[in-house]
Order: structure tokens, then C-alpha cells, then sequence
């Protein structure tokens, strides 16, 4: 019996021309990649303030009666410094019995904890407020966070200066090697920190000293938000 082996070779060739005629017709693309990265600094708008209210007694009804009126002043002045109701949240009463390390504790008392949250949306306000709030029993501020309100326009704003940051970066270093970029294969967001708030703590703060005003012993700075990218544009 004899075979007809011509038409099998002719595939056999035609099926390893196609990717090498492939490749001669699609060359692999030069890509350049860059990162771009942007900081816009903007004054906070925002303060939160974290609130703490601790009392002792060996009578837990004694060491509890205070925090009802207490929190009643609280609410009452900070709605007076123009705070919004869903802007005040507070917390339930925590109570714990204390005893002494001794080898045979002692029972010392009961301790009593209540934390408020607020924010302030008038930064001005925020000296006398706090001032306030001390007088009405709060004895614990846990922690004072300056942040912008309007976050998503920034960042925004942020990531487009750096892709335009990473395209002028492109072009600078084609040009140095005499080519030029085409358009871009790919585009990268990396995450970027930002400084949202730039106090956390009950006893100093690191607040831009340059920004305060005779008048007032507050400056809360400015916002620091990030934004960085990585794009490939094509070689030409």
C-alpha cells in the first residue's frame, strides 16, 4: 500500500511558518515604566475627639451616679458649639472592681469608664470647647484627630497629578535616548500613605507651630495626601 505523505508535509510546514510569520509581523512592544507620585497639603476641616470619663467608689452606685449628668453637659455643650446629634456617639458604662497586688487582695473599689466621641466640624471652636468639656467632668481625652472632610476630591486630584507626573517623567527620559512614548500599555495605582491626621495623643500633639495664631495656642497643620503610580508607554 503506498501513502500519500505530500499533503501531510504541507501542513506540517505551513503549521510551524505561522508563528514565526507571527512574530515577524507583531514585533514585542519596547515599553518604558515610570512611577509618578503627587502631594497635596491641605488645612483639616475636622477634628474628632475622643472623650474618657473614669470614676471610684467602693459604691458602685456612687461611682456610677456622676456619669448621667455628666454626659447630659457633655451632649448639651457640644451641641451649643454647633456639633451635630449624629456626630456624638457615646459609649456604655464599663464597670470593674479594683483590688490591691497583695498576696491576699484587698478589694479597693469599683472603677467606672464612659467614653463620648465627637466631631467638630468648626475647628475654631475647638479650645473653647475642650476647655468646656473638662469643666463638665469629662478627666481623659484619649485622642485628638484633625482630618479633612472631603477626602475622595483629593485623592483624586492626587493620582491625576502623578500620572501627569509619570507621563512628563517618560518623556524626558525617551527623549534623552532619542525616542519618543506612544501610548500607554499599563497603568499601576500603588498605595500611598497619607497623613490624615496628624494627632493622636492626650498629652502632646504635632501640630505645624509656624500655622498658629497669637491668639490661639491650636494649630492644627495641614493634610498630607499621596498618590502614586506606575504606568508603561510604548517606545517609539
Amino acid at each position: 500500500m503506498k501513502w500519500n505523505l505530500l499533503p501531510v508535509c504541507c501542513v506540517s510546514l505551513l503549521f510551524f511558518a505561522v508563528p514565526a510569520f507571527s512574530q515577524n509581523c507583531c514585533p514585542q512592544p519596547r515599553p518604558i515604566t515610570v512611577t509618578g507620585t503627587s502631594e497635596i497639603n491641605i488645612a483639616p476641616d475636622d477634628v474628632i475627639l475622643n472623650l474618657g470619663m473614669v470614676s471610684r467608689d467602693k459604691d458602685l452606685a456612687t461611682a456610677k451616679a456622676p456619669h448621667d449628668t455628666r454626659v447630659k453637659k457633655i451632649i448639651a455643650d457640644a451641641r451649643n458649639a454647633g456639633v451635630e446629634a449624629k456626630d456624638i456617639q457615646t459609649n456604655a458604662l464599663r464597670m470593674t472592681a479594683d483590688y490591691s497586688e497583695e498576696k491576699v487582695p484587698r478589694f479597693l473599689g469599683y472603677e467606672v469608664t464612659q467614653s463620648v466621641e465627637l466631631t467638630l466640624k468648626d475647628i475654631s471652636k475647638y479650645e473653647n470647647l475642650t476647655s468646656k468639656l473638662l469643666e463638665d467632668g469629662v478627666n481623659r481625652i484619649d485622642s485628638v484627630e484633625f482630618e479633612v472632610a472631603e477626602t475622595r476630591k483629593y485623592k483624586d486630584e492626587a493620582r491625576f497629578k502623578a500620572i501627569r507626573a509619570a507621563r512628563e517623567k517618560a518623556t524626558a527620559m525617551a527623549a534623552e535616548l532619542g525616542q519618543s512614548i506612544g501610548k500607554p500599555w499599563t497603568i499601576l495605582e500603588k498605595a500611598a500613605n497619607a497623613n490624615y491626621y496628624l494627632a493622636n495623643a492626650n498629652t502632646s500633639f504635632g501640630y505645624n507651630s509656624a500655622r498658629a495664631s497669637e491668639e490661639s495656642t491650636v494649630a492644627p497643620g495641614e493634610v498630607t495626601i499621596r498618590a502614586s503610580v506606575n504606568v508603561s508607554f510604548e517606545l517609539q
